[in-house]
């Protein structure tokens, strides 16, 4: 205890000896559809059914999570999304440049399917092809964290599923302060060796063939690795389009798991993309995508780009410590442990400085007196 003393006494004053010689030290985030499904019916409302969680976003966009998925599928597995559909009219903009009010639907036939790549290439998940793992099949979902505003869990929580040495888990968010639908997709490595992990994420699109590129984040109408996000649309029929405008968010700047491949193209309504990681031995890391459904072209990108920066309402219901493992957004900063001195250590660095301190001020009276 005196040895602490003593050390903080020389401590306080190698720093009024430094000030003194002008030194200082500065430091420093409802299966609407299945793949039988009827013909489509458009700006009809969808009902929920068997299998599935509707939840409806602040701007009044009801998506349809698919859970306890029993069938294969390379589109409506586990957590994807059957569908996501306006509840009331919006003003959806038209080819002339004005708005007609309409209710807007068939966002999606099967949306942001998840599998794993055993080749680690980036291509579209499929059922029945051995080197795919389709997350799917997992039995029922729970739900979790309760919003303010509708009194109702808003995120959905599925079941662990193994392939290997990787276990995966999946949680799809729906806000009831904000618009837009979020998945968080967990890996981690129960083996005793390092593992390069390649996820891909299926879509089936309900603009089917007349889906148009509208654009990116770079500013073209080409889906690139570099992008952070990218729009699409049904092209219009006519003077209108009955499907809403969809905004698909990829990954932020900075990121340590950037994407490793993307396919979109005109005419496709298949979209995927891709992400290779390593995992060591009992680490977990989380790949998180949003979706945005909007009633312009304008206002898809305008949030789709929001996004990208994770305002707070993007990490709701996400600890810190998920937030630190999401691989392809930079969500937290890691903490940085500061070392701590014993008091031998703390009496040396205080010895230390004073000595210093005292040296200076030698030099100083020396060369005064010159």
């Amino acid at each position: 205890m005196k040895l602490k003393v003593l050390a903080c006494q020389l401590l306080a004053f190698s720093i009024a000896a430094a000030a003194s010689a002008d030194v200082a030290m500065v430091e420093h985030q409802a299966l609407r559809k299945s793949l039988a499904k009827p013909p489509k019916v458009k700006h009809g409302h969808p009902v929920k059914a068997t299998g599935s969680q509707a939840l409806i976003d602040n701007s009044g966009v009801k998506y349809f999570i698919n859970t306890n998925i029993t069938f294969s599928t390379s589109s409506s597995a586990s957590a994807a999304m059957s569908e996501a559909s306006y509840t009331h009219a919006v003003a959806a903009t038209t080819s002339g440049g004005g708005t007609t009010s309409s209710t807007l639907d068939d966002a999606y036939d099967g949306y942001n399917t998840m599998c794993l790549s055993l080749n680690n290439t980036v291509a579209t998940c499929q059922t029945g092809n051995a080197n795919f793992v389709i997350y799917n099949k997992n039995g029922p979902a729970t739900t979790e964290c309760r919003g303010a505003a509708s009194g109702v869990d808003r995120q959905v929580v599925f079941p662990a599923q193994v392939a290997g040495n990787i276990t995966m888990q999946r949680k799809v968010f729906v806000p009831d302060n904000d618009s837009f639908g979020r998945w968080l997709n967990y890996f981690t490595n129960t083996g005793a060796t390092p593992q390069t992990v390649t996820m891909v994420v299926a879509n089936n699109l309900g603009s089917d063939s007349n889906t148009v590129i509208v654009t990116s984040s770079n500013g073209n109408a080409t889906a690139e690795v570099t992008d952070t996000w990218v729009t699409t649309f049904q092209n219009y029929s006519g003077n209108t389009s009955s499907d809403p405008r969809l905004g698909h968010v990829f990954q932020g700047p900075g990121a340590v798991t950037p994407l490793a491949g993307i396919n979109f193209a005109n005419g496709d309504d298949n979209p995927f993309w891709g992400y290779t990681f390593t995992l060591n031995p009992g680490q977990t890391k989380i790949i998180m995508n949003f979706a945005v459904v909007q009633p312009s072209k304008a206002a898809a990108a305008a949030k789709s780009a929001t996004l990208v920066g994770l305002p707070p309402n993007a990490l709701q219901c996400t600890t810190l410590a998920e937030q630190l493992e999401i691989a392809n957004f930079v969500a937290a900063q890691p903490i940085v442990t500061v070392p701590t001195l014993s008091g031998i250590g703390l009496f040396t660095l205080a010895a230390g400085l004073g000595l210093a301190a005292m040296a200076l001020l030698l030099r100083r009276r020396r060369s005064a007196t010159v």
